[in-house]
């Protein structure tokens, strides 16, 4: 029965710090899902195994161990890490285990992962004491743990054969040898295997009144007592005595693989067709039974089909339609996507067809415990399977299954918190129009309570496929009540996004250290944005964008991520074509927001030919040109600087290049052409930005020449250091050259000659465990030394070079204004002083780096910028960062200075429930505090709470906020969101 999995993608949690009993310890254990693993009654909490493949095939040996082949793609979550590789052979026997029952059960595992192997971690509140032993490096890895948790294997197609001679397997025997571990016994099994059934005739199948062919066997090592009754009307009874085993395959109705069925109960009762009214004979220990067209199970019932396993008291299917009975049900599975199990109880759960179920009483949850903590019940749910019309490619699509349920109730232990009449839902989500809810209290806002709601449930609409659409409600103390509508869509040829969001504003602004208490001009305020773009025929792609802002500082007061990180806020219309090694595009830009300075082009066109071979390879063609009207526009209120009229800008750059090569270096000689034209303010900026005559038209020349060489290395055998993790260095050296002369037709369009030489360094060494030595690059120095001509002021810096943007050199931009005056003056010209910099990062081993970069200008001899840091992994508890950044000291009349500010951040598991994350900031030049972060993290079963003291002085700004999150459902977040990743699941 694989319906109740999916009848809900929003799993509720189930902490219980009480430490209830756990619901089934006095019960026969469920067998796990796809593999043949024969798990005891489990004693305690602790770790479980999660496997997963597109395919896996499965022996069990004679002491009842198991081998385990995936395929097709291999997923293993153990001990609050994932390991992933192509494929895999996982061993699992039986063992004791037990903490606080010496003779309780557990698992031993050895696991053999080959072919692109990695792992991560996903919880930062779990270890676990495991073996990693890399025979090849990224290719294979051995793994060898004891756990004393749960069985979970999840595979799209199971099947049951003998292993010994698949070579995956010889291979994983010889890792296990290499790394010392007890060499898993793969032959092929002697004495009575496990039932499997044989491949039954696909004309007596296709018709379902003849019945089916099951096989079955005994379960232990005691017989089964086998009762043949008398046949009455062409039906037969068979009784069955003891713990027995039945498989069965039936027909997919979408014509893909068949369905595989498997039970296990203490007794069972079959109904058999027959042509004859003799009773047959009971001595057959394992027996094949045809004709079958119903079976009664009872006593510790475990029935699985596919990835899903369903334990109940007494279960009924009926073969000829595909339905059945069940009582007193309960179903675990696991959840890859959101790295969470899931339990579904119901009074009865009811197959009434291949594709339709109901069910009665139910609870969904994710945990193990018989009274939940937090869960969903419903009285009843009827649920539609659309998988065979949705699967393309062995996987479900999205909203294949649908359920309904009645009498829906969201507890606290057995109190409602809230109900509803009813819930639709479907693999998207519960038909329930609360999203998420974020609740805090800082000295900007006030006790805030953000809501973000379904925004087609509230309407009662049903939401196109591709889209997502999110209505916001929040209240902030301090501040005032506010809203809006977030809605972001995609299909095949298009896709887009739509902003909107108000507020009544009684506060004040916080934007900075030297801007703070800033006045609301407007208390409504608020911004609309949209975006959009569209993919047309011939390679055309149409972009759409409007920005509209109430006042100049609230996107950065309210959506600061998006004022630092994301595009610029404006008004265009973009349209272009690129095809090869060609590129077409026009630009329209307009403003709306008069309180910014911005220019507007109506239109701008460019095209683009690049890297254009010629002359059979002998020569390389570049050009870049573009045809503009301009037009400055000025924040309202301010004097303008210049005419807002709309004047004509062309600009046209050509590059012929040669490459060869010299010797074991590559050499590119080049020259290059710049014609550009400007009718406004036109050229009137000379080198060191002092006004010269004006210019409507200039032309550039250059010519210059690139050059990389071949890597020289050379190898020091006799290194030895257990201090520095080193086992012989290889040093390699590849060299680098740029260097560029210009001429111009006037000196407001002269350029500083550049050269610029870089070194780039590798010092390599072997590291792991004798004879699976791995090659690693212990130290990366990337050097760079720029020298130009005609040095400008002593303040610039640093600049990078930056090779090379050809609209650079005539057009540039001081805030959102295109300014000719001024175009000397900022790094994004190019370097204008003698440089050197350099880049570091040295691995002191696997877990610890040390990462710098350094700017120094030559021609004064000062260090311009500085960035150090310092990343320790101490496995599994502590990780920690340490890292330095200096700045030079600048005058922008802002009463701001340089920076050198020190950052430490550290993450501390105290126990397996706590967990502690500080995080402090501190700028020296400043004398001052930047940011300080504390927070607590307590660990329940499924559930996490923290507590997070923040202060960040830079905005003046306190905040205490109360944080909590389910394991795998962060949709159900209060609080801040930045350290739900620490919780078992970093799926969302």
């Amino acid at each position: 029965m694989r319906c109740i999995l999916l009848i809900v993608s929003v799993w509720l949690l189930v902490p219980d710090p009480a430490g209830r009993a756990v619901e089934g310890q006095t019960r026969r254990p469920t067998e796990r899902t796809g593999t043949g693993v024969r798990p005891l009654p489990r004693q305690w909490l602790t770790h479980d195994l999660h496997l997963a493949a597109r395919e896996v095939l499965s022996q069990e040996t004679e002491s009842g161990q198991h081998v385990l082949v995936f395929r097709q793609g291999f997923s293993m979550i153990l001990g609050g890490r994932q390991f992933t590789s192509d494929s895999a052979v996982v061993w699992i026997r039986l063992s004791a285990l037990g903490p606080q029952e010496p003779s309780g059960p557990g698992y031993e595992i050895q696991a053999y992962l080959r072919g692109r192997v990695s792992s991560k971690q996903t919880a930062g509140l779990q270890s676990l004491d495991m073996k990693e032993v890399v025979t090849k490096r990224g290719e294979a890895v051995v793994i060898a743990a004891s756990i004393g948790g749960e069985v979970f294997v999840t595979a799209d197609d199971r099947q049951r054969v003998s292993l010994g001679g698949l070579p995956i397997c010889q291979e994983a025997i010889a890792a296990f040898d290499q790394a010392g571990l007890e060499l898993p016994p793969v032959r092929v099994v002697q004495g009575p295997p496990i039932a499997t059934a044989p491949e039954p005739d696909r004309r007596a199948r296709d018709e379902s009144a003849a019945g089916y062919t099951v096989s079955i066997a005994p379960r232990d090592e005691a017989t089964l007592a086998v009762e043949f009754g008398l046949p009455k009307d062409g039906v037969q009874i068979v009784t069955m005595i003891g713990r027995a085993y039945a498989l069965w395959q039936e027909p997919a109705d979408d014509g893909g693989p068949d369905r595989l069925i498997e039970l296990q109960a203490d007794s069972l009762v079959l109904w058999r067709r027959v042509a004859d009214e003799a009773p047959q004979a009971s001595d057959a220990s394992p027996m094949q039974q045809e004709g079958v067209i119903g079976i009664y199970v009872a006593g510790d019932v475990q029935f699985r089909e596919g990835q899903h396993t369903i334990r109940a008291d007494e279960f009924y299917y009926d073969l000829q339609i595909g339905g059945g009975l069940a009582r007193n049900a309960v179903m675990r599975s696991f959840d890859p996507s959101r790295n969470v199990p899931i339990y579904v109880r119901a009074r009865e759960l009811r197959q009434v067809s291949k594709r339709q179920f109901e069910a009665n009483d139910v609870t969904l949850t994710t945990s193990e415990f018989r009274t939940p903590q937090v869960s969903v019940s419903a009285s009843k749910i009827r649920i539609l399977d659309r998988t065979g019309d949705a699967e393309r490619d062995g996987r479900v699509a999205e909203g294949s299954y649908t359920a309904e349920m009645k009498d829906v109730r969201f507890k606290y232990y057995d109190t409602t918190i809230f109900a509803l009449p009813s819930v639709r839902s479907d693999l998207e989500g519960l038909d329930v129009p609360i999203r998420s809810i974020r609740m805090g209290h800082d000295s900007t806002y006030g006790t805030s309570v953000e809501t973000r709601w379904f925004l087609s449930r509230i309407l009662g609409l049903r939401e196109p496929e591709g889209t997502d659409s999110t209505l916001s409600l929040d209240y902030y103390g301090d501040r005032g009540a506010g809203g809006g509508v977030e809605v972001d869509y995609e299909r095949e040829n298009y896709f887009g996004r739509l902003l909107g969001y108000a507020i009544e504003d009684h506060g004040q602004d916080r934007l900075g250290r030297t801007r703070k208490n800033v006045d609301v001009p407007d208390e409504t305020r608020g911004l609309f944005k949209f975006q959009h773009r569209h993919f047309l025929p011939y390679s055309w792609q149409l972009t759409a964008e409007t920005s509209y802002l109430s006042d100049r500082n609230f996107l950065e007061q309210y959506y600061r991520r998006e004022f630092f990180v994301d595009k610029e806020q404006e008004t265009v219309l973009h349209l272009k074509r690129i095809d090869g090694n060609r590129g077409f595009a026009a630009l329209g830009k307009a403003r709306i927001n008069d309180f910014a300075d911005k220019v507007e082009e109506q239109p701008s066109a460019e095209y683009h030919w690049t890297g254009q071979s010629l002359f059979g390879d002998r020569f390389t063609f570049f050009s870049d040109t573009q045809v503009s009207r301009y037009r400055y526009r000025y924040a309202q209120g301010t004097a303008p600087d210049g005419p807002e009229d709309f004047f004509g800008f062309a600009q046209t750059r050509n590059e012929l290049d040669m490459p060869m090569a010299v010797g074991k270096s590559k050499v590119v000689p080049f020259v290059a052409g710049t014609f550009a034209f400007d009718d406004g303010t036109g050229f009137r900026a000379e080198l060191d930005d002092t006004p010269g005559e004006v210019e409507n038209s200039v032309w550039i020349g250059e010519a210059g020449v690139r050059m990389s060489a071949q890597p020289f290395w050379r190898v020091y055998p006799g290194v030895r250091s257990r201090l520095w993790d080193l086992d012989r260095l290889r040093h390699v050296i590849r060299p680098s050259l740029t260097a560029v002369t210009y001429v111009q037709s006037d000196a407001v369009a002269e350029q500083r000659d550049t050269l610029d030489l870089g070194i780039s360094q590798r010092l390599q060494t072997r590291r792991g465990p004798a004879g699976r030595r791995r090659t690693v690059d212990w130290l990366d120095l990337d050097l760079d030394f720029v020298w130009v001509n005609d040095s400008g002021d002593p303040g610039a810096g640093p600049d990078q070079f930056i090779w090379n943007d050809p609209f650079i050199p005539l057009v540039n931009r001081r805030g959102d204004v295109l300014a000719p005056q001024d175009r000397r003056t900022t790094g994004m010209f190019g370097p204008r002083r003698n440089y050197t910099s350099a880049a570091m990062t040295l691995r002191l081993s696997d877990t610890t780096a040390v990462l710098g970069d350094v700017y120094v200008d030559m021609q004064s001899g000062a260090v311009k910028q500085v960035n150090m840091g310092f990343s320790r992994l101490c496995w599994p508890d502590l990780s920690y960062y340490i890292g330095s950044r200096y700045l030079r000291d600048v005058e922008n009349g802002l009463g701001q200075k340089g920076s050198n500010a020190l950052t430490f951040a550290a993450t501390y598991v105290l126990d397996p429930r706590y967990t502690a994350v500080f995080a402090q900031q501190y700028d020296f030049d400043y004398g001052l505090n930047i940011r300080s972060d504390l927070t607590l993290i307590r660990k329940y079963h499924r559930l996490n709470l923290a507590v997070t003291v923040s202060a960040d002085e830079s905005l003046d700004e306190e905040r205490v906020v109360l944080s909590l999150w389910p394991e795998g459902v962060p949709e159900l977040a209060f609080g801040l969101r930045r350290y739900v990743g620490l919780g078992a699941s970093e799926t969302y």
